[in-house]
């Protein structure tokens, strides 16, 4: 990406490398026909092209996750995580996402509970 200009389409998940995207117009993203199926072409970030697998983040507790707490419990990328689980800080950008100030039911009866 330092080398050649890279761009992505905010629209479907083509990938341009080249100095600008073409005007081939084959967008066939949701509402197409209102761009008359233009790309919308962006600058390229890494994440863009290698997309970060996320992982549930559950503080130690022993205890075994229940599909119907899943929106209690934090998501995070699977680097994040793992450098978190090896004691590192966990980085700013991601702690909103990992819900630390989130207490986790221990039952299904407290989460209708919750309002």
């Amino acid at each position: 990406m330092a080398k050649y200009a890279v761009r992505v389409c905010g629209y479907c998940p083509e990938v341009h490398v080249g100095c600008s995207g073409h005007k081939a117009q084959n967008c066939g993203a949701h509402k197409h026909q209102q761009r008359n199926g233009q790309h919308g072409w962006q600058r390229a970030v890494l994440d863009d092209l290698i997309p970060p697998r996320f992982v549930w983040h559950v503080p130690d507790g022993g205890v075994e996750l229940q599909r119907e707490l899943r929106s209690f419990y934090g998501q995070a990328p699977a680097v994040v995580e793992l450098c978190v689980q090896a004691g590192m800080d966990i980085p700013e950008k991601y702690s909103s996402t990992m819900r630390l100030d989130i207490g986790i039911p221990t039952d299904l009866k407290e989460v209708e509970m919750v309002v």
